[in-house]
């Protein structure tokens, strides 16, 4: 199956911290990457997984005996502990027989003596066998309902599994053998057979990986249960302890119950891909091994990752016995960078064993048609010839391509790392972990010593297998066993690895002789997977969060393997079983010779709702994590240096660990059984020590660390109680690292921490920050301060080189030379070319006390008044702690006159101005001291300092500093600064007025925060009255035009009427007279009409008037007509509807049979139709 298939199932979870004291940035959930090694495993069902499951289904037996012998004994206890009761009884009261009582004893002290002896011994006895009582009814209900609820619950999980691995075996190995000449349709039915059995396999699978990581946590807090059962009540009992206890497994269950939810995701995710990965061919001719071309079986133009590593189960012809009988027993086979090896299943398959690794290019490889199994390929190399058989056509053609990729890789690159080491052959280097199969491959495929030589003399190697043993000092020609001391550096190891085998343990041990290497062997394998999770976690891990890299890494180390050299001799016992485990965890991520300086467990908080259980381990220069909850893992490293402070806050059954970087929280977790405040010391010490100039060395540090755990011992063993602030005094051994001193050469002892330099200078301002003194300090004058250059006024920034510091006697010194630019050819007098003017400030460190008190005085470049006096500026700074978190920052001016020329009034005038300079500038400074110290947050704030701003470095050169110069100052300067200066202010007035505008209506809308929905409404209600007062005005205006145009036409109308005159034709009037129509006289009155003559005028009107009056007449008559019709059509409709009434009465009521009154009844419907349709009137 290939990786791909599982190498993108992990699942990415948030990393979110809620700090309120945090700097304020943004800040970006971090994503940490949780893999489950047990689930890829299970979907690849590789030798590990099985190795792991049989390993623990046999620890589930011994611990299902070991509580049904517990309960039996327990059931028995009663009686026996009643009897022994009864047996000190008896003893006790033998102790002074009656003999005694009748002055057989000569002293009379002495039987006071045995009285006295006799109380204390009863009082001894009650103590002990009251101690001895158990609660025997609630333990023996805990352990039953354990064995009814929890580990019935796994063997059934467990039956079933094992159930579903003996019928996918079965029935694989069924279909493996099946004969080359069967019907590929049949054959084509069997192997979806069989993948539908896989299918079940891998859910059962899955179901026991699930159902180990639920009884795990059951068994963690039935144990713990089974303890406070066992002492409760008891004279050595410890409440405090046993509370912490029962929090931190009500903590780990709940963390469990969430990541279960992460483990279902992450299992169907899965199952999705190995569906995909392993079902079958649908087509006939992928079954049908006539079919196959050799010349297509190698995929020459491959270039997917599929194709340059594999890791897989493989069928291999061997042969057993005498006689021997030929047999195909499965192996796990991996091609990986050139290096072709083999993993199998113990004897007792609880642990996962290897044969020899062979080079690619020392094996020939082709497709074997003549065996009697389908799809097989044969391996021969010098020695030996293996025969593989693959599952389906698809899994042949990958075999045979991968193995041709790596073989042409390993040709181009024969001068690399991964070309020698493919020409080579490699033994297991640890026999623990080497094969112990009696096949015959498998003998042939493992040795004890092999010799490569490559036809090279410098090539030449010799490797030889050897048991752990040898490998100890001290413990040649024994079997390898733990160390039963609970120090040392072979003691039994208390980590839960992402697998764990019947060999893990041993194989942790293990890497204290192995180099890391990416080639899959038996001791990654019962730790990390037969595929090495850990690598590809490590590889695949690109984010900074992670930190890994891995410069020295070798990718094919086969052949590291040396004998144990002792660890140094400064080094404590007890930590060496943890960095053997570091190393076994990391491999290449960390340096061999770092070492394990502190470690601790505690359950990280990922987010607000979930835990992961993990262990931390320190290191001088890094800080290693490793968590490991129900299966899930997640590693990462984070150097020293982004650590910026560590605090421990107590709760109730457990203490908070908040560890900070420069953007603030940067892991957060709950200690439940280490000691929170020893912890923060050694982090602390780390930090502090990385943030020096020349941090101490591994060697120092170890040391210092054990110094604090021999005071924490001897505190913890006091009867009585100290202070406070006793308990939080560091050692002295240390304490030169809690507060160490950037720089030397600046007395810290006998110091006066004086303050009051009034009687000198004058105080100009007095300053309050929120930050430590050395914080402070080192924002002011470290090496990448900028403090120094932005608040010098009128300064040419590009115009600036400072000293490094310098020894002048006892004191700290440095020189900051630089130019002042009042503005462009201003400053003529000095010259044509340049504006700008040479200047300097000396700061000199006058007296240290290390994080409470900082003296530094810095003196200006004198300036000459008008070619006359002279005058100097000094300003003394000075730096105080308050309290721990906060320190007061005095600023002192004053200035040194020196007789000359100019009057003392003007010089003194000069000297105001120059003052008003100072003034402004120490406000400058201040402000942006202000800014720089909320920069760095509340914690870590000294170590944020250094780190940003630097030390105080000094030179080792004598530093010889330029002559004095001197700045004349003269009033055409003054003038023209000033002219500016007013300018400059007056459009700052105009800026700040429309700011404070501004500001006034931000301020408006801010102080009515409470009803900005009123007066969001009340806003809105403005704007849409606006809009519709808009719409009313030009509908008022458009109507008032209308209307004046209206009455306009109306006003033109009314000047023009129009009347309506019905006249008669004159033609029609006059031959009505008889008048002769063809006389001349008449056709002249004719034409007359016709032109509208204007001395008819009089004829025309009067005809006008009658016409018009005609038509009202006509109209008037219409009227009347129509009223007429209107009342005879009425009469007519009733008329026409009472004869209706009489003929239905007739023909229904009284059953007359008249054509006639028939035919006039039929005459009154029609004539109604026509009246409603409308067609009579």
């Amino acid at each position: 199956m290939p990786l791909s298939s599982v190498l993108g199932t992990d699942l990415p979870h948030k990393s979110q911290h809620n700090d309120t004291h945090a700097p304020q940035a943004v800040k970006k959930a971090k994503l940490i990457k949780l893999i489950s090694v047990r689930l890829k495993e299970a979907a690849l069902d590789s030798p590990s997984f099985r190795a792991s499951t049989n390993y623990q289904c046999s620890l589930l037996d011994q611990i299902e005996q070991w509580i049904d012998g517990l309960i039996r004994a327990l059931r028995r206890y009663p009686q026996q502990y009643s009897d022994f009761r009864d047996v000190n009884s008896v003893v006790l009261g033998q102790l002074i027989p009656d003999l005694l009582k009748f002055s057989v004893v000569g002293e009379e002290t002495t039987m006071n003596v045995l009285k006295t002896a006799k109380g204390r011994l009863e009082t001894l006895w009650n103590v002990g066998l009251d101690d001895m009582e158990l609660n025997d009814t609630e333990v023996i209900e805990l352990l039953s309902q354990f064995l009814k609820k929890d580990i019935k619950s796994y063997k059934d999980i467990r039956r079933n599994f094992e159930y579903l691995q003996s019928k996918y075996d079965s029935l694989l190995n069924k279909f493996s053998s099946q004969s080359k000449t069967r019907e590929p349709s049949a054959l084509r039915e069997d192997a979806f057979q069989l993948y539908e059995v896989r299918q079940s396999y891998l859910a059962a699978a899955f179901d026991i990986c699930v159902e180990n990581s639920k009884f795990q946590q059951a068994l963690d807090y039935m144990l713990i249960k089974f303890s406070q059962l066992s002492l409760q009540g008891k004279s050595n009992y410890d409440e405090k302890y046993n509370s912490k206890l029962e929090a931190w497994a009500k903590a780990g269950s709940k963390s469990t119950k969430a990541l279960l939810q992460d483990m279902k995701q992450s299992r169907a995710q899965i199952e999705k891909a190995t569906a995909l990965q392993y079902a079958p061919s649908r087509e006939l001719r992928d079954h049908n091994i006539a079919l196959i071309n050799v010349n297509e079986l190698i995929d020459t133009h491959a270039t997917s990752p599929e194709s340059n590593e594999k890791h897989a189960w493989l069928y291999m012809k061997t042969s057993v016995g005498k006689p021997s009988r030929q047999v195909w027993v499965r192996r796990w086979v991996f091609v990986k960078n050139g290096i072709f090896g083999l993993l199998s299943l113990s004897p007792s398959r609880t642990f996962v064993q290897e044969t020899d690794k062979i080079g690619v290019l020392l094996a020939n490889i082709r497709y074997a048609p003549d065996e009697d199994r389908r799809f097989c390929f044969e391996v021969k190399t010098i020695d030996s010839t293996i025969v593989f058989q693959a599952e389906s056509l698809v899994d042949l053609k990958s075999w045979l391509t991968v193995f041709s990729v790596e073989k042409q890789k390993a040709l181009d690159a024969a001068d690399s790392e991964v070309g020698k080491y493919a020409f080579g052959r490699y033994p297991p280097l640890l026999q623990e972990f080497a094969s112990t199969s009696l096949t015959s491959v498998d003998i042939e495929l493992t040795s004890t010593k092999i010799e490569n030589n490559n036809n090279n003399s410098e090539s030449h190697t010799l490797l030889t297998s050897t048991n752990l043993s040898k490998l100890i000092d001290g413990c040649e020609g024994t079997e390898f066993q733990f160390s039963s001391s609970s120090v040392g550096e072979f003691r039994d190891p208390d980590l839960n690895p992402p697998m764990v085998t019947a060999r893990s343990k041993l194989a942790l041990v293990a890497h204290a002789f192995l180099a890391p290497t990416s080639i899959p062997t038996a001791v990654t394998a019962n730790i990390w997977g037969s595929v090495n999770w850990g690598i590809y976690y490590m590889n695949d891990s690109g984010d900074s969060f992670y930190g890994f890299k891995q410069d020295n890494f070798s990718e094919n180390n086969l052949t590291s393997l040396t004998k144990k050299k002792n660890f140094p001799p400064y080094y404590p016992a007890h930590l060496m079983n943890y960095d053997i485990q570091l190393k076994s965890l990391f491999e290449a991520s960390i340096d061999p010779q770092e070492l394990v300086v502190a470690h601790f467990t505690c359950l990280w908080c990922l987010n607000q709702t979930q835990e992961l259980s993990g262990r931390c381990f320190l290191t001088v220069n890094c800080a290693y994590f490793y968590l490991n909850s129900t299966g899930f893992i997640s590693l990462s490293k984070k150097p020293i240096t982004e650590f910026v402070a560590v605090d421990v806050m107590a709760e109730k059954d457990w203490e908070v660990i908040k560890v900070y970087g420069v953007d603030g929280l940067s892991m957060k977790g709950r200690l439940f059984m280490q000691d929170g405040k020893l912890l923060q010391k050694k982090f602390d010490l780390l930090i502090n020590n990385v943030a020096r100039t020349k941090p101490k060395t591994q060697a120092e540090i170890i040391p210092l660390i054990e110094a604090m755990h021999s005071e924490e011992a001897a505190k913890n063993t006091e009867s009585s109680v100290k202070s406070s602030d006793t308990d939080d005094a560091p050692s002295k051994k240390y304490d030169e690292l809690n507060s160490f001193q950037p720089f030397t050469g600046v007395p810290a002892s006998g110091s006066k921490m004086k303050t009051n330099y009034q009687n000198e200078f004058e105080l100009t301002k007095v300053a309050n920050f929120r930050a430590p003194a050395k914080a402070v300090f080192h924002i002011l004058y470290g090496d990448h301060s900028s403090l120094a250059r932005d608040s010098i006024a009128l300064i040419d920034t590009d115009q600036f080189n400072i000293s490094p510091w310098f020894k002048e006697g006892e004191k700290l010194t440095r020189v900051l030379d630089y130019k002042i630019e009042l503005s462009r050819n201003m400053i003529s007098g000095f010259s044509r070319h340049d504006s700008s003017v040479d200047n300097r400030s000396i700061q000199t460190v006058e007296e240290l006390v290390d994080n409470k008190y900082y003296r530094i005085q810095e003196v200006r470049d004198a300036v000459q008044v008008l070619g006359g006096s002279r005058f100097s500026a000094i300003r003394k700074i000075i730096i105080i702690e308050t309290d721990a978190k906060s320190c007061k920052v005095l600023f002192y001016t004053k200035f040194n006159f020196t007789k000359g020329k100019t009057s003392r009034l003007i010089t003194k005038f000069f000297s105001k101005i120059t003052k008003n300079f100072q003034i402004k500038e120490i406000n400058s400074l201040v402000d942006q001291l202000r800014h720089c110290v909320a920069g760095l947050g509340t914690h870590g704030q000294v170590i944020k300092a250094i780190r940003t701003y630097g030390n105080l470095s000094q030179s080792d050169v004598d530093y010889r500093p330029k002559d004095d110069m001197v700045f004349d100052l003269t009033l055409q300067i003054l003038f023209k600064y000033y002219v500016r200066y007013w300018l400059y202010c007056l459009a700052k007035g105009i800026l700040n007025a429309g700011h404070h505008i501004s500001d006034l209506v931000s301020r408006f809308v801010l102080s009515v925060t409470m009803n900005k929905l009123l007066i969001a409404l009340l806003a809105l209600s403005v704007v849409f009255n606006f809009f519709l007062m808009g719409r009313s005005t030009y509908a008022y205006w458009s109507t008032k035009n209308s209307a004046k145009l209206v009455k306009s036409v109306s006003e033109q109308i009314l000047t023009t009427s129009m009347d309506r005159a019905i006249s008669l034709d004159d033609m029609e009037i006059l031959t009505s007279f008889n008048f002769n129509s063809s006389s001349g006289c008449f056709k002249k009155f004719i034409s007359s009409l016709d032109d509208g003559s204007l001395h008819l005028g009089e004829l025309r009107e009067p005809r006008h008037q009658i016409a018009l009056k005609r038509n009202d007449l006509l109209i008037q008559l219409k009227i009347l007509e129509k009223v007429e019709m209107e009342l005879v059509a009425g009469n007519y409709k009733s008329f026409v509807i009472s004869e209706l009434n009489l003929c239905k009465v007739s023909f229904e009521e009284l059953q007359v049979d008249n054509e006639a009154l028939s035919t006039y009844c039929d005459s009154c419907s029609r004539d109604y139709d026509s009246i409603v349709n409308g067609l009579l009137f």
